[in-house]
């Protein structure tokens, strides 16, 4: 069975792309972290270990889906 997942390279936070895979699929350079309904992501949002959660900033204080204007 395929889960959603968050492409993250290999020492990094930043999602790379979001894919859906069985669970013992690898990508070379790269680790994959579970994404869910409550625990979603897209690419460009930052993993933060401590917490397990995707956020909109290196800096993990805002949300990944918060729109900021520039």
């Amino acid at each position: 069975m395929n889960k959603q997942y968050a492409v993250i390279k290999t020492g990094g936070y930043l999602v790379e792309n979001t894919i859906a895979a069985p669970s013992d699929f690898i990508i070379k350079g790269c680790y994959l972290i579970e994404i869910s309904e409550d625990n979603a992501a897209q690419p460009g949002a930052y993993y933060n270990p401590d917490d397990g959660r995707f956020y909109g900033d290196a800096d993990y204080k805002t949300d990944y889906k918060e729109f900021r204007l520039s």
